[in-house]
């Protein structure tokens, strides 16, 4: 079953503001790779937040994320080095 991704406007924004489609694409990569496992990266959350955060990196890209009981996820934001 595949369940959705839900982007919030502002990583909208970096995505479209990344160097290249190449950029694009490896930020993509991970975001599949996260939706398809949400559990396996950390919770990064403050202390005492009721939102569960987690962050998901690669080598030049990172994405924090909300992850969903329904199975999908929410990127809340899109990192970039390079």
């Amino acid at each position: 079953m595949r369940y959705g991704v839900v982007m919030e406007e502002l990583a909208v924004e970096v995505l479209a503001q990344l160097p290249d489609d190449r950029a694009r694409r490896e930020v993509m990569a991970l975001v599949e790779v996260t939706r398809m496992e949400p559990q396996a990266w950390p919770d990064v959350r403050d202390p005492g937040s009721v939102e569960e955060i987690r962050e998901a990196f690669g080598r030049r890209r990172w994405i924090q994320y909300m992850p969903h009981p329904a199975g999908a996820i929410e990127v809340r934001e899109i990192g970039w080095v390079g």
